[in-house]
């Protein structure tokens, strides 16, 4: 799901599903051509014969997918951080998630000719992946538990791109790094405290394989 550079900065926001027009349009052209690279190095390191099974985090057919609440709650607080003089305005500025999720649109459209390279579509499906911190909210109605699981999800797997757009980070490294997040994750558990919501996540699956000949 991630892209290898940063096509353009996103106003306002950090991540991709919050973009419109030409900055939209960029990312769309980056993801594309990354994902024709993967499939492109795979199969010239497939032996003829092999198989493939993809697996990662996708959108639904209109590009949205369940992280946009976490997402905009980080972006909100972000901008509190801001106000509060914790971080500097150009630093917000530049901060942009590498992330594009992809529909299954865009997953199988290489495969629009019948063969990418030497790769062929076998069977597709996308998948709903439950959110067991939801299932277990729905039992014993505990929101800070809830709101506490999320965010650790949040700051595992985004914070540390955030934090590494800071001057402090660059400059002083792990401290800088821990102090940031620490005070993001804290803003965002309580904004999803406030905010129940499951986090239900989509996942898109592929198997591809290599055709005999060379």
């Amino acid at each position: 799901m991630w892209v290898r550079r940063i096509p353009a900065l996103i106003p306002g926001h950090f991540a991709f599903q919050r973009s419109t027009g030409e900055v939209r349009a960029a990312w769309e052209r980056q993801g594309a051509e990354d994902w024709e690279s993967f499939l492109s190095l795979r199969a010239l390191e497939l032996r003829p014969g092999g198989c493939l099974v993809i697996s990662v985090p996708g959108a639904d057919e209109h590009g949205g997918s369940v992280f946009e609440r976490v997402l905009d709650h980080a972006n909100a607080e972000l901008t509190t951080m801001v106000d509060e003089g914790a971080i500097s305005a150009e630093e917000r500025r530049r901060m942009a998630l590498n992330v594009w999720p992809r529909r299954m649109a865009d997953l199988v459209a290489p495969f629009a000719g019948g063969r990418f390279h030497s790769l062929s579509l076998k069977a597709s499906e996308t998948r709903l992946l439950p959110d067991a911190a939801w299932a277990a909210y729905e039992e014993d109605h505990d929101g800070q538990a809830l709101a506490t699981k999320q965010a650790m999800f949040f700051r595992a797997v985004f914070a540390p791109t955030l934090a590494s757009y800071l001057d402090a980070v660059r400059a002083f490294g792990r401290g800088a790094s821990a102090a940031f997040t620490d005070r993001l994750t804290s803003g965002v558990k309580r904004r999803l405290a406030a905010d129940p919501a499951h986090l239900n996540s989509l996942v898109q699956i592929l198997v591809v394989a290599k055709g005999a000949e060379q």
